[in-house]
């Protein structure tokens, strides 16, 4: 595990540093003028921007009289990307889904999740005086699919559900976006609602012992909190066929433990084999007080089938 941390942290220093590194004994490098020249066409375009990436995953292994032993296992993860983007003169109106769901199977075990989310951004920002800065609104909503449990305690019920938790941001602030490449967002003003629609999730153990649920206290249906925001995205082109995607957030609640600090990173590195199969890696980080007051990893890595649609 943390090989795989160390790799993935080195590539991508590599790949900034191979974007800082345009001189070299007083000439631009070759291979340095080509980056920033693809960065440089990477520049916001007027009009509509469509992507979007399909992938279904398949991670699988069967034995079968094999003397070492092993499980028969199967996995399958389906993921769904999609930007939806609006540059008209000065203003610049974004939208991405992200959804991803994947279930493993075990021999003699119960079916378990290995992926599950829903998260929905849309954000509108006016430019600052021919600039890269935009002034800039944003609205984010994150939840899941279906039931999730603690499968290291198989007594207990279910400890989230759909909108249990449910998040809802909305900030104000400005963003900086030179290019297609990479966006920087800081919104002093942040609003953060944390909805539990499942009062269930309040008594994960079934012996009517109510428990506090993501900052709330039984009974309550949100939790509000004031703050600051800080995230960002870079996208970078390792080599030929294999792309790095970074995404991070920070949230400060004004309100209440401003020390206490939401953070939330997010990596997927994708090796293209061909045009329609893949081999992806994702690392996602993640720590709440008002969860588990633990550093939450998830990590996953398989190969499938990927459609790609749009620019990228």
């Amino acid at each position: 595990m943390k090989k795989f941390y160390f790799l993935l942290a080195t590539l991508a220093f590599t790949g900034l540093y191979g974007h800082a590194q345009t001189v070299q004994g007083g000439k631009v490098n070759t291979e340095s003028n080509k980056i920033l020249n693809k960065l440089d066409t990477a520049k916001k375009k007027e009009g509509w921007t469509v992507r979007g990436t399909n992938v279904l995953l398949l991670n699988q292994a069967a034995f079968s009289n094999w003397v070492a032993g092993g499980i028969n296992s199967v996995a399958l993860t389906a993921r769904g990307d999609y930007e939806f983007n609006l540059k008209k003169g000065s203003t610049l109106w974004e939208n991405r889904i992200l959804m991803g769901y994947g279930l493993r199977s075990e021999q003699g075990s119960d079916v378990t999740k290995v992926e599950d989310v829903i998260d929905l951004t849309s954000k509108y920002g006016h430019q600052i005086k021919q600039s890269n800065w935009y002034a800039a609104a944003a609205l984010n909503l994150k939840t899941q699919f279906s039931k999730g449990y603690d499968y290291s305690k198989p007594a207990q019920g279910y400890i989230s559900n759909f909108m249990a938790p449910g998040y809802v941001t909305i900030g104000l602030g400005v963003d900086y976006i030179p290019n297609d490449n990479f966006q920087l967002s800081i919104h002093p003003l942040t609003s953060r609602l944390t909805f539990i629609g499942d009062k269930a999730v309040f008594d994960p153990d079934h012996d009517g012992i109510l428990t506090d649920a993501f900052g709330a206290k039984p009974g309550e249906n949100f939790v509000y909190q004031f703050g600051a925001y800080v995230g960002g995205r870079y996208k970078t082109k390792l080599m030929e066929n294999i792309l790095l995607d970074n995404r991070f957030g920070i949230f400060s609640n004004y309100l209440k433990k401003p020390q206490n600090m939401v953070l939330a990173y997010s990596a997927i590195l994708d090796m293209k084999i061909n045009k329609f199969i893949s081999t992806q890696i994702t690392a996602d980080l993640f720590y709440d007080d008002n969860q588990i007051g633990k550093l939450q990893l998830k990590e996953t890595l398989g190969v499938g089938l990927t459609y790609k649609f749009g620019k990228y």
